[in-house]
């Protein structure tokens, strides 16, 4: 929604007596959730209180430039896939300060998630450990058949353009149309093995993830999974996201007696999730324009439909690439 209109919403519902708190509210369910922030309300009322009654921003230099690192670091890895203008919005703070933080913590977009841009060598110690450990797992059992993979993912609304890429330092980036600050989004939780997709669950739009609904997830999945791999006993490949590593979720592994597979941190290109099926997801969904959660949910429906038992069984035999890591001695390879 343009700021403009936004604005004169606000307004006539100052003039009309309604608090901030009520017409946050009657803004977000009547013209979409998180099209406006709370504070942004707050901000406008606080100056028609004043009798200022303009509609337009006061000049200004930018956005505050300082930043919390803290804060910046925990959003990251609270959701890997966030983006800069989200960012923006729940920082308080300028593209270009963010940019700067993100340089200097050395972090870029890698299959659509936030990963270093140059790995450590601690890390890439970690990804070439735990990837000659897995590889000969494999020499010794098969136990591929047994992996179960989940992931989360954003589906946009609105698919008519690709996120930018910060893979490459030095390159010019493709101009891309520039996204509206409160994108209507959902997420959709996927866990899969390979045989084909075992559930999904989708969040309310706008909403993400927490320790406590991937726990329900898990409780769903145990009444879920394929009785081949219910009798040998499931192994789940997750990422290192805030959700899944938090306390409760390892407890309830444990009370399961799920095994949890050796995934090292920052390494999408060692997850079927991120190399495989999200990435056939994007190029599915490129150029749709959704207009509400049913038309995305049934996108999702359809691609999930279309694919046949022999995609998911190669997305998951692709873990042999564990070979491609150490043969990079930890580094990146995709």
């Amino acid at each position: 929604m343009e700021k403009s209109r936004l604005r004169v919403i606000i307004w006539n519902e100052f003039k009309r007596g309604n608090t901030a708190a009520e017409t946050f509210r009657i803004i977000n369910e009547n013209e979409g959730k998180n099209v406006v922030s709370y504070s942004t309300v707050t901000r406008w009322f606080a100056k028609f209180r004043v009798d200022d009654e303009k509609l337009e921003d006061k000049p200004r230099a930018g956005r505050p430039s300082k930043l919390d690192k803290d804060a910046l670091r925990r959003k990251i890895e609270d959701d890997p896939h966030i983006t800069i203008r989200e960012l923006e919005e729940l920082l308080n703070c300028g593209k270009s300060t963010i940019d700067d933080h993100l340089k200097a913590m050395g972090m870029v977009k890698k299959l659509d998630k936030w990963v270093p841009h140059n790995l450590t060598d601690l890390q890439k110690a970690k990804r070439r450990c735990a990837s000659e450990k897995l590889l000969q797992r494999c020499k010794n059992e098969e136990f591929l058949d047994r992996i179960v993979t989940i992931d989360e993912k954003w589906i946009s609304f609105n698919n008519t353009r690709r996120s930018t890429s910060w893979c490459k330092r030095g390159e010019a980036p493709k101009p891309v149309p520039k996204p509206e600050l409160h994108e209507k989004k959902l997420m959709v939780t996927v866990w899969w093995c390979s045989s084909g997709v075992i559930q999904y669950d989708f969040m309310k739009p706008g909403q993400s993830i927490t320790a406590d609904t991937y726990c329900a997830q898990i409780d769903k999945l145990r009444h879920n999974l394929p009785t081949m791999v219910r009798r040998r006993g499931p192994i789940i490949l997750q990422d290192n996201a805030r959700p899944h590593a938090a306390k409760k979720t390892v407890a309830k592994f444990r009370e399961l007696g799920y095994e949890v597979l050796e995934h090292p941190p920052y390494s999408p290109d060692l997850a079927p999730t991120d190399f495989h099926l999200f990435k056939h997801l994007s190029s599915f969904l490129n150029g749709r324009i959704f207009k509400t959660p049913d038309d995305a949910k049934n996108a999702f429906k359809n691609f999930i439909n279309s694919r046949n038992p022999e995609f998911y069984n190669r997305g998951i035999k692709k873990l042999y690439r564990w070979q491609d890591c150490i043969d990079s001695d930890g580094n990146y390879f995709d």
